[in-house]
């Protein structure tokens, strides 16, 4: 519509440059009409609100917690609720169709909640040592970046390099003053090559992708500094650090993080589901 947001990345002022994504370290400034809108400020409202009466429409009221989390370790599928005498399970939707055979078992609901619990609380005791460890060690890597960032450029001249020397090798080969033999032998070691310093740089570039990883455990570990040991199920919590579950079997269920972080709990033995 013809706006713009600016500073969503600023460069870091000190040693090393590194460019980050602005989460509030610096200003932003939205200028209106900074270039040819694609379509009116009028159709982009328009649109907007009706993305937003379609996002209302998709949440269903029977919408829970664990809708969409809870996944079968066997095909794949995800877990659907059902109420059986007043108590709410959880079973694999494939296997409640009959459209699989899988062996998992259904689990109560209140067994998740109280597993989610046990690990919550397991991991807020030990966060220093898990999360510290982790954090520190990722900034560790980070801290690197000037050293990455100068391997890449050496890196580059060395790809640009080789890559003149195969050019030349081709115009020989092309012009009879190498053999087809001899042009396949020195191509196929410059690619060799080549494609050996695309590996080494690949590398090192992800080494200096963990800005996003680095947030996401601080913010995680944030969270975790003001949980208070033992309290009750919390939807919020689970809602911003749960991203899936695995039912690994009637007795186990694995928490998947947000982080990349993923932990196995033991369900407690007085909620364990023993039937089919």
């Amino acid at each position: 519509m013809g706006d713009a947001l600016l500073q969503k990345k600023f460069t870091t002022d000190t040693l090393p440059f590194k460019k980050k994504k602005n989460r509030g370290e610096k200003p932003q400034y939205y200028v209106e009409n900074s270039n040819p809108p694609i379509v009116s400020k009028e159709v982009y409202q328009a649109a907007q609100e009706l993305q937003k009466a379609r996002n209302v429409s998709h949440k269903h009221e029977g919408d829970y917690p664990l809708t969409g989390v809870l996944h079968c370790p066997e095909c794949g599928r995800t877990f659907r609720r059902l109420l059986l005498n007043g108590t709410a399970y959880w079973l694999c939707s494939g296997k409640a169709a009959g459209a699989t055979d899988c062996q998992s078992r259904r689990v109560r609901e209140n067994a998740i909640f109280d597993t989610f619990c046990l690990m919550v609380d397991k991991l807020a005791s030990h966060r220093q040592d898990l999360l510290g460890t982790l954090i520190h060690q990722l900034e560790m890597m980070q801290n690197h970046g000037s050293e990455s960032q100068e391997k890449i450029r050496q890196i580059d001249k060395q790809i640009a390099d080789l890559s003149a020397q195969n050019l030349v090798v081709a115009r020989l080969h092309t012009n009879g003053v190498l053999n087809a033999t001899d042009f396949a032998a020195q191509s196929s070691v410059i690619s060799n090559k080549i494609n050996g310093l695309r590996l080494d740089r690949k590398k090192s570039l992800e080494e200096d992708e963990n800005d996003e990883l680095i947030y996401t455990l601080k913010s995680l570990d944030d969270t975790l500094a003001g949980y208070v040991l033992g309290v009750p199920f919390s939807q919020a919590l689970f809602e911003e650090i749960v991203q899936s579950i695995t039912v690994v079997d009637n007795s186990r269920l694995t928490f998947h993080l947000i982080g990349g972080l993923a932990f196995t709990e033991q369900i407690p033995e007085n909620v364990r589901c023993r039937t089919a």
